[in-house]
């Protein structure tokens, strides 16, 4: 994942999410994908959620019934379970800027 440091010209941007946000990422052992999702989204949490972050890593090779319990179809898959409404991003996670925006996370100047 690329993450852009802000330019010395620009204001300041601070990323800010309200409340404790809950994700459960589906990967499938330690293939190519489900590893870069892993660091791209612990990149990303330890960034801008400074712990206001609950992230459950589940194999789904090892607990193929909670896959089919949450009809996972994609590996890896990343679920905002909390807050509400339920969002799912598939893939890596590589584009960081979808990923904050789908979380809800807001920028301030």
């Amino acid at each position: 994942m690329q993450l852009r440091q802000p330019m010395k010209n620009k204001p300041k941007l601070e990323y800010i999410s309200k409340g404790k946000i809950f994700l459960q990422l589906y990967i499938t052992g330690m293939s190519e994908n489900s590893v870069r999702a892993i660091q791209n989204i612990t990149l990303l949490c330890d960034k801008y959620l400074n712990g206001r972050v609950d992230l459950e890593i589940i194999d789904i090779y090892k607990n193929p019934s909670v896959a089919e319990e949450q009809m996972i179809v994609f590996s890896p898959s990343l679920i905002r379970q909390r807050p509400l409404p339920k969002k799912t991003f598939i893939g890596d996670l590589s584009d960081a800027k979808k990923v904050i925006l789908g979380l809800g996370i807001t920028l301030k100047e």
